[in-house]
């Protein structure tokens, strides 16, 4: 398998730049694959519908990242894939299981719902590196003297970690759709974190393609 981070715990720089997807993010650029092959297959999807100018973003994204042109690698950390597992648990709940009716085994409950949510993710991790989070720290003199700070534009989201994370892998971008993401972002970017993008279509305005120059005195 192949070797994606080093042993520091960053990403190796055959995979920069990268764009860390954030859960909030993560949770809509499944939404909208999900809901795109519903449309194919006629199938209801369980997830709360995108707009359609955000689904439009996200399938260029895809696109984009399929042909290879898209310029960053993108990345999934396992703490992203914890919290998009935790807020899928109300859509796995929402479905008449037999989980729900009288089955109380907690590790073939698990093993269900991890065939659900691989049911749910399709190809939309294709293309997307999955990484694990090593030597990620947290001590007590970086709670004291980098965190208030955070935890002030952080307020009741809990984006600083992910945040902190992103910055741990050496991801040169960050994507959100959480304006105090997109601050905690900021505020880090002075200390090596990731350039926040808000939204489907930053990433996309992002990774577009220079215009191509015009002939020599235009």
């Amino acid at each position: 398998m192949e070797t994606r981070i080093q042993s520091s715990g960053k990403l190796r720089t055959r995979h920069l730049p990268a764009l860390y997807l954030d859960p909030s993010f993560f949770r809509r650029y499944v939404a909208a694959a999900v809901a795109a092959r519903s449309a194919e297959t006629g199938l209801a999807s369980p997830w709360r519908a995108v707009p359609p100018d955000e689904a439009t973003a996200y399938a260029e994204i895809v696109r984009r990242l399929r042909e290879g042109t898209l310029g960053l690698t993108l990345v999934v950390s396992s703490l992203t894939l914890l919290r998009w597992m935790q807020d899928a648990v109300p859509a796995y709940a929402a479905e008449d299981r037999d989980a729900h009716h009288g089955i109380h085994d907690s590790d073939f409950e698990g093993l269900r719902y991890q065939g659900w949510l691989h049911g749910q993710l399709g190809d939309a991790l294709d293309g997307v590196l999955q990484v694990d989070l090593q030597g990620f720290a947290l001590t007590i003199d970086a709670a004291w003297e980098e965190l208030p700070a955070l935890a002030l534009l952080d307020g009741a989201e809990r984006c600083a970690l992910d945040a902190l994370a992103a910055r741990h892998l050496g991801c040169t971008h960050l994507a959100t759709v959480l304006p105090e993401m997109a601050r905690i972002c900021e505020l880090l970017g002075t200390a090596g974190g990731p350039q926040p993008l808000l939204g489907p279509a930053a990433v996309v305005a992002a990774t577009a393609a220079p215009p191509a120059a015009g002939p020599a005195g235009e």
